[in-house]
């Protein structure tokens, strides 16, 4: 290859010059890409985009520069009859320009780089590394409480969520969400840790000191780059004009981040609520009882509150929504249909006054999926989260579909992605759990049972579940401390339920008795408690002629479940159990066809076919249904302490599957 003809050529094609400007009109477009996209509220992406497109065209405008020219007659190919190699000269001037005009293009694009993170994966593999924060980035922490009392700690939760909410509506803001940020109500960490855990740039925090009617907010935006306080306000307002504090806050912050807004987020901003201060307040208080744990107690609480909101105002569609959830908490507890309709009806009701809120559609995703209608559920939850990106609970209730429709793929990779993006929200953790136990993964449920217990240590329900896991895996000792530390905390029926499970694998079937017969006092509604007393009756050597009755009793209460959820595969394969208990051996085949139907991957409708089959006597099959159960992940373990299965024990083939000598 000639080189001095190469070269000539390309200065004389004008490659050298478009090279230049191409270069340098890439780095002023970027310089202006970098500056004003945050203030846009484009997302980190779009200067990538950016960096990318101008990547990709820089060797097209080269080829372009080498193959044609622009004339006054218009484009058209390059001529290179007059090139004259002899006239260029490789002197110091020439290669120093040639240098120069090279370490342009490679400077430009070193500085850049790391856009596309390309330095760093070539460093770390395929390792993934933290992305600064777009300077339109915020976090909203809960304003502390400076009232006398501690029950008005609420009223400074509340301020913040709603500030909070308002700003995340806003498209051109990143706002951090409740359940992220909340967790550090009651952490002594500072702002730069807030900020580097949730991934934003700012923080919002504040005060509040409310004393009857009177309140004073103190509010204060930081940048945590550099601790800098970017504003900062008092403010002392009757109650009455609390959504007036609350749209002045949300007004600074966009103007402090110099965020540029379009017009549906301006009417967004200067929407005002028409609610009543006391029914707001209300309102704000029964949401609070809805983020603990499930219990009776604070359940009854929340819908006590809600109801005097709707007292107060009749239109109020949100506070209905907190009804529908409440009696669905209820609902959850207890089985009792009565409840299940009642939160029909607020639901209803909610939706009639208001189809543009989103706490509206979550309930409704709650609704139509303890009633087995899973793609309304998922329907509602979808437009709940288009209405509010940040209602983390209508995330959480798809994924509970998900694992509920046979489709755990999708379930996990749900929970997955939302423990990733709300770390420290204890229910996700919860799901989570759940959907690994279901699934037989006990071993792997723990650590999420484990991390709830860390986030709240009052959460019953989580060392509850935790016992289960731990009972799964023949750690009984493990599991007996956990339930000891849940009734200890809260003795609801769940956990005197799983208290009953471990002593009737433990065989101590009386004893498991009395535990049942206190879930049943805490739940009577609850089919599976009357079952399973039904169970422990049945083994006792004391209480066998009580075992009918009880059975007669599930089979009634479950029948009433079907009514609400005819594609309960819980409750359908229960049936079968239930109904072989007593003798109705052409029902419990009906009930076990339609589970199996439904449920063709779920290890539970599989142990509770067995038991089915053992009852009537057919036990190859009862066996091969057990084989399927423990390929699905069933304890055999368990297998081989269930009275359940005594008939079997002298079984080859039984013996082979659960180990046993």
């Amino acid at each position: 290859m000639d080189v001095r003809r190469f070269l000539a050529e390309l200065k004389g094609r004008g490659v050298y010059r478009v090279a230049a400007i191409y270069t340098a009109g890439s780095w002023a477009l970027l310089q202006v890409a970098d500056l004003f996209f945050p203030l846009l509220g484009f997302p980190d992406w779009a200067i990538t985009a950016v960096l990318a497109a101008a990547a990709l065209g820089f060797p097209m405008a080269l080829i372009l520069a080498w193959l044609f020219d622009i004339t006054p007659e218009g484009i058209v190919e390059t001529d290179t009859s007059d090139i004259d190699v002899s006239r260029l000269r490789l002197s110091p001037a020439r290669i120093m320009g040639i240098t120069l005009l090279v370490g342009l293009v490679l400077l430009v694009g070193f500085l850049y780089m790391e856009r596309l993170d390309l330095i760093g994966k070539v460093e770390r593999g395929s390792a993934s590394v933290a992305v600064e924060p777009g300077y339109a980035s915020i976090a909203v922490i809960p304003f502390v409480n400076m009232s006398p009392t501690k029950e008005l700690e609420y009223f400074g939760d509340g301020l913040a969520e709603e500030i909070l909410n308002l700003l995340a509506r806003l498209t051109e803001l990143d706002v951090a969400a409740r359940t992220s940020s909340f967790y550090f109500k009651d952490h002594s960490a500072g702002i730069p840790e807030i900020a580097s855990q949730l991934g934003v740039r700012h923080v919002l925090e504040g005060s509040v000191r409310r004393q009857g009617n009177q309140v004073r907010v103190t509010a204060q935006l930081i940048d945590a780059s550099n601790g800098y306080h970017l504003w900062s306000q008092t403010y002392d307002r009757d109650l009455s004009n609390t959504f007036g504090i609350q749209d002045d806050i949300a007004r600074q912050v966009v103007d402090k981040l110099q965020v540029i807004l379009s017009a549906s987020s301006k009417q967004i901003l200067n929407q005002r609520p028409t609610l009543v201060p006391a029914a707001y307040d209300y309102y704000l208080r029964g949401r609070e009882y809805l983020r603990e744990p499930l219990g009776a107690e604070t359940l009854e609480q929340a819908a006590t509150l809600f109801s005097k909101a709707i007292e107060l105002d009749g239109d109020y569609a949100e506070a209905y929504a907190g009804l529908c959830d409440s009696y669905l908490g209820h609902y959850q507890l207890t089985r009792d249909p009565q409840q299940f309709k009642t939160a029909e009806s607020a639901c209803q009701r909610a939706l009639s006054l208001d189809s543009n809120a989103a706490a509206v559609y979550e309930a409704l995703g709650n609704l139509y999926r303890f009633s087995g209608k899973y793609g309304p559920a998922l329907l509602n939850y979808d437009k709940a989260l288009a209405l509010n990106p940040k209602a983390v609970d209508a995330l959480d209730g798809k994924a509970v579909v998900y694992r509920l429709d046979n489709k755990p793929a999708l379930a996990e990779e749900t929970l997955l992605q939302a423990i990733m993006l709300q770390p420290n929200y204890w229910r996700f953790y919860q799901s989570m759990g759940a959907f690994l136990f279901s699934t037989g993964r006990f071993q792997e449920a723990i650590p999420y049972y484990q991390r709830i217990t860390e986030l709240m240590p009052d959460n019953a329900q989580a060392f509850s579940d935790l016992a289960a896991a731990c009972f799964m895996l023949n750690r009984f000792e493990a599991a007996a401390e956990a339930l000891q530390q849940s009734l200890a905390l809260d003795p609801t029926a769940i956990a005197y339920s799983n208290a009953g499970a471990s002593l009737f694998f433990l065989r101590r079937f009386d004893e498991a008795a009395d535990m049942y017969q206190k879930a049943i006092e805490y739940a009577p509604e609850d089919y599976a408690n009357w079952g399973a007393l039904a169970d422990a009756y049945r083994f006792s050597k004391n209480s066998q002629e009580l075992a009918e009755p009880m059975y007669v009793n599930a089979i009634r209460l479950a029948s009433g479940q079907l009514k609400i959820n005819s594609s309960d595969v819980d409750t359908l394969s229960l049936l079968a159990h239930y109904t072989a208990a007593i003798g109705q051996r052409e029902q419990a085949l009906q009930y076990i066809a339609r589970a199996t139907a439904l449920a063709p991957n779920d290890m539970y409708t599989y142990y509770n076919y067995a038991l089915m089959l053992t009852t009537l006597g057919e036990m190859d099959k009862a066996i091969a249904a057990l084989e399927t159960a423990v390929t699905l992940g069933y304890s055999t373990a368990l297998l081989q302490v269930d009275a359940g299965f005594d008939e079997l024990r002298d079984v080859p083939r039984f013996e082979q599957l659960t180990g046993a000598n």
